[in-house]
């Protein structure tokens, strides 16, 4: 085997969306991005008797006031990690460049499955023993090449997930939507018939999206990434098909249509509780009577009110209000729920899950086979203020999987 110290963008694009395990992060748009935050890429590779059988990009950044750099492959190497004489060409290769680039250290985060659990995140049955590769000799492979196994953080301690939530896209939609929670296909439902429309957006579309996500943010308790990135990401990947952004819109005329029907409905029921009112002569169905109507009463003061905001939010937005966004990404086969954001207005309407779904679909449509729905906490106890984020992925099915971890 032969390392190859720099590849064609075509040819290294190529081998990385032909390769099992691709992944968006070690696409050569991916290296372009990373570059106005001073990381510098390279794309490797080692070749077999002419072939091409394995590669990475690496990102390099040089560290300030020091004339040392540091070595990045995200979610690397796109090589067979099992195969031994693979993995020592390119480590001995990637060591040498090192040296050069005055790099103190690589870290490699690779998206190894090292255990599958079911979605409860039960051992029982165990799906890790289908794995075509045993996860703790890998670990012991890498260590004895140099690399130092980073340990078994539970939440977000590392650069990327440790832990995520897969759903298999080889089903067809209707046995997919099967698999999720009865409440998940609920709200799916919901969403849709309260007038929210999933549609794809444009570079344009990014101010609103990072808005929503600075609320987002504020809401939940972390940092955002900023307009310019998010408009840096689309233009670099979008046109590669490598990311899609999604926005999910309350349509006013169907949203109003439904609400219409809603309290129509309601003034039905209240107009058949006045028509036998006086008759019943049993107290305590008199009582069951009187507090249904009451019921229906605060539910038709309720229905009113939304009503009209919702008239007053068509006449301000007659193309309707965009209450949440997405971002998915594609390599080869796979598919990843990379960014997502939600308003505080509407969250009721269940957009949420209504933009997930239509994720799904859309990868389903480009050929993928597997759905990833990001990082999640490690730790699954109720208790964990991360449990929501879980709670929430945990209702579409799927698996509950941990990474084999990071290597410096």
């Amino acid at each position: 085997m032969k390392y190859v110290n720099h590849l064609e963008t075509e040819t290294f694009a190529r081998f990385v969306h032909g390769f099992e395990q691709a992944h968006f992060m070690q696409t050569p748009e991916w290296g372009e991005m990373k570059s106005p935050s001073g990381w510098v890429s390279r794309r490797i590779g080692i070749e077999h008797q002419g072939e091409l059988v394995g590669a990475a990009l690496l990102l390099i950044r040089r560290l300030p006031l020091i004339r040392y750099s540091i070595m990045y492959a995200p979610r690397g190497f796109m090589v067979d990690f099992t195969n031994r004489e693979a993995l020592q060409v390119m480590t001995e290769g990637i060591k040498a460049l090192g040296k050069k680039q005055r790099s103190i250290f690589l870290k490699v985060d690779p998206e190894l499955i090292a255990r599958a659990k079911d979605i409860s995140g039960s051992s029982e049955p165990d799906q890790t023993a289908s794995l075509p590769y045993k996860p703790n000799e890998i670990i012991r492979g890498m260590e004895e090449l140099g690399y130092r196994h980073q340990g078994d953080e539970l939440n977000f301690d590392g650069v990327q997930p440790r832990f995520s939530t897969r759903v298999s896209l080889l089903p067809e939609e209707e046995e997919i939507m099967k698999g999720f929670h009865a409440k998940t296909q609920y709200n799916i439902r919901l969403s849709a018939r309260k007038g929210v429309e999933i549609v794809k957006g444009a570079e344009a579309d990014i101010d609103t999206f990072t808005r929503i996500m600075e609320v987002t943010g504020k809401r939940d308790g972390f940092v955002t990434r900023d307009e310019e990135y998010f408009k840096r990401l689309y233009r670099i990947l979008k046109p590669k098909g490598i990311v899609e952004l999604y926005l999910a819109k309350i349509n006013p005329v169907k949203a109003i249509a439904h609400l219409q029907k809603q309290l129509d409905d309601t003034q039905r029921q209240l107009n058949r509780l006045d028509k036998t009112e006086g008759r019943e002569k049993d107290p305590v169905k008199s009582g069951e009577r009187a507090a249904k109507k009451e019921t229906l009463q605060k539910k038709l003061l309720r229905d009113t009110n939304v009503l009209q905001s919702m008239e007053q939010m068509a006449k301000e937005h007659p193309d309707g209000l965009v209450v949440s966004g997405a971002i998915e990404a594609f390599a080869g086969k796979s598919s990843w729920y990379v960014y997502g954001a939600s308003d505080n207005v509407f969250r009721d309407y269940m957009p949420n899950y209504l933009i997930q779904w239509e994720m799904m679909k859309e990868a389903k449509k480009r050929g993928c086979t597997m759905y990833d729905f990001g990082g999640i906490s490690g730790d699954l106890s109720p208790d964990n203020p991360l449990w929501g984020l879980y709670k929430f992925k945990k209702g579409f099915g799927g698996q509950f999987l941990e990474f084999i971890g990071e290597f410096n």
